[in-house]
C-alpha cells in the first residue's frame, strides 16, 4: 500500500520531533523541513524514506521558490506548520529586526506555506492543514507583544481559511498549547519570558503531538492543550479589560510556577 505523506516545518524543534515520531508511528512518510542541516540529517536517519529540505524561513526568495514547489505537489496528505520564534522584551526595547522576524516566521511564512498547500490539497480534494499556534493567540503576553501579534494573526487566518475550504475535503486545525516543555520555553523561563506561561504545569511536546493525532481522526478548527488553560484566555477575549487588573496576581502565581519549573527541570 502507498504510504500517506506528512510534512512538518520546524521539524527538529521539540514539538516537531514529537510530531514526527507520532506521524511515523501512524504510518506516514515524512517530509521534514528545518533550517539547520545537521539536526535535520540526524532526524531523517530515524525514519525510513524521510525526505528533508533545508529552508530558512527568513529568506524570502528561498521561501517563494519552496512554496512554488509545494503548490505543484499532489502527495501531501497532512501538513504541520510548526516553525516559530520569539524575541523576549518590551516593545520599546527590542530591535526593529526582532519585530520583523517574528512576523515573518510566525505569520507571513506560515500563511504563504499554507496557501501553497491549500492549493495543492484542494486540487486533490483532500488533506489536512494543521498549524501550531499558541495560547499567546488567545491571551496577549506582556513582554512578547510582537509574538502575540503574529499568533493572533495566524489564528484569524486559520479561522477564515477553515470557512473558505469547507466542503472541499481539506480540513484546517490550529493547535493552541499553553506552556510546552521545549527549548523555547526553557529559554523563556531563564530570560524573562511571560510568567503567564507558567500558570499551570507545562505540558510535554508529546501531549501536543497527541492532540494533533486526535485531530486527524476528528478534525476540529481549534484544539487547546490543555483545554482547562484556555478558559481564562477566552474570557479575556470577551472581556479584554479584565486581564489588566488581574495581571499582578497572575504574574505572582506564574512566578511561583516558573520557579517550580526551573527546579523540576534542573535548568537553572
Amino acid at each position: 500500500m502507498t504510504r500517506k505523506t506528512a510534512l512538518i516545518t520546524g521539524s527538529t524543534g521539540g514539538i516537531g520531533q514529537a510530531a514526527a515520531a507520532r506521524l511515523d508511528a501512524l504510518g506516514y512518510r515524512l517530509v521534514l523541513i528545518d533550517r539547520d542541516p545537521a539536526p535535520l540529517a540526524r532526524q531523517a536517519a530515524l525514519y525510513r524514506g524521510a525526505e528533508t529540505h533545508r529552508l530558512d524561513l527568513t529568506d524570502r526568495t528561498a521561501r517563494r521558490e519552496f512554496c512554488a514547489g509545494l503548490e505543484a505537489r499532489r502527495d501531501i496528505d497532512v501538513a504541520l506548520i510548526n516553525a516559530g520564534m520569539i524575541e523576549i522584551g518590551p516593545v520599546t526595547a527590542i530591535a526593529w529586526e526582532a519585530i520583523e522576524m517574528q512576523m515573518d516566521v510566525n505569520l507571513i511564512a506560515a500563511q504563504q506555506m499554507i496557501q501553497a498547500l491549500a492549493r495543492a490539497m484542494t486540487a486533490r480534494g483532500q488533506g489536512h492543514l494543521i498549524a501550531t499556534v499558541s495560547m499567546g493567540a488567545i491571551t496577549a503576553l506582556k513582554g512578547s507583544a510582537a509574538y502575540s501579534a503574529s499568533k493572533f494573526g495566524l489564528r484569524g487566518f486559520l479561522w477564515a481559511l477553515g470557512d473558505e475550504l469547507r466542503g472541499t475535503g481539506v480540513h484546517v486545525t490550529g493547535l493552541y498549547p499553553a506552556g510546552v516543555d521545549t527549548p523555547m520555553l526553557r529559554h523563556e523561563a531563564l530570560e524573562g519570558g511571560s510568567n503567564l506561561n507558567f500558570l499551570g504545569t507545562p505540558v510535554s511536546a508529546d501531549d501536543v503531538a497527541g492532540a494533533m493525532a486526535r485531530a486527524l481522526i476528528k478534525p476540529r478548527l481549534e484544539v487547546y492543550v490543555p483545554w482547562s488553560e484556555s478558559v481564562l484566555g477566552r474570557l479575556s477575549l470577551v472581556f479584554p479589560w479584565m486581564l489588566g487588573p488581574l495581571y499582578p496576581l497572575l504574574e505572582k502565581i506564574g512566578e511561583r510556577g516558573r520557579q517550580a519549573y526551573i527546579a523540576r527541570t534542573g535548568i537553572g
